[in-house]
């Protein structure tokens, strides 16, 4: 009787644990499930705000708006004399189209930057003198550019929402100076080259700015109409009267710019 006791409660310990144990395991499979589950749900948030991040990072943050100071010299390539500006500004508007979609090590792209818009301009003391009276006098020099900028850039961000830029441009430019009286003006191939600094919106900027042409002349003369009578002045010579000499001007400036991305 007291075998069949010990058969009986061994039965049952055994039935117990086989039990317990196949709990304990089914409790670890849910346990593993859910861990499982919480894992992918994790994973599936951190891409999304690295989705979210990244796109208010690059794709956000592409179009640019620049204001800038200029420091500018004009250098007569012919006589070699240079004048430098009293003040200038520039203005340009343009996007930056990123050429790969995931950043390079997390932390890189390159991009080719399309300036839509880029105005300079800059004012300057002439000092001169009369060749009349021997007197010096002062006059005042205006020049200014209207164009467009292409070139490739490379972008860097080391880290949260800060970017530094670097890049070159061509920017085929309008170019018109006026001085003495006489206006200067002709097609112009500026080149570009700076970096640019940014914090989400905000950015500040500086670049180098050169380029060389031979420009037209065209001036006021009065003697043109001192004889209205004349029947034999014909159209061309009073453009003849206008045109000025060709001259060839170097502009050299550097600009510093702060700018707003959106």
């Amino acid at each position: 009787m007291k075998k069949i006791c010990y058969i009986v409660i061994a039965a049952a310990l055994f039935l117990t644990t086989g039990a317990r144990a196949q709990e304990q395991d089914e409790t670890a499979r849910q346990l593993d499930s859910l861990q499982q589950v919480v894992a992918r749900l994790s994973s599936n948030v951190e891409t999304l705000e690295q989705t979210d991040e990244d796109q208010a990072i690059w794709k956000d943050r592409a179009k640019y708006f620049n204001l800038g100071y200029v420091n500018q010299t004009l250098t007569d390539k012919v006589s070699g004399w240079e004048l430098k500006s009293d003040f200038g500004v520039s203005l340009s508007n343009g996007k930056t189209y990123y050429l790969h979609k995931k950043p390079l090590a997390r932390m890189i792209k390159f991009g080719l930057d399309f300036t839509w818009m880029d105005i300079n301009y800059a004012k300057s003391t002439l000092h001169d003198v009369d060749l009349e009276t021997g007197e010096d006098y002062t006059s005042a020099m205006h020049q200014a550019e209207i164009g467009m900028q292409v070139g490739p850039s490379v972008t860097i961000n080391p880290v949260h929402q800060l970017k530094v830029s670097g890049y070159f441009r061509v920017t085929p430019s309008y170019s018109m100076l006026y001085m003495d009286e006489t206006v200067h003006h002709h097609y112009i191939t500026m080149c570009n080259a700076g970096f640019t600094v940014a914090w989400k919106v905000i950015s500040l900027g500086a670049e180098w700015r050169w380029g060389t042409a031979k420009y037209d002349g065209l001036t006021f003369d009065e003697s043109v109409f001192e004889d209205e009578g004349d029947e034999d002045t014909s159209f061309d010579d009073v453009l003849d009267q206008f045109s000025a000499p060709k001259r060839k001007f170097k502009t050299s400036s550097v600009r510093f710019y702060i700018g707003f991305r959106f």
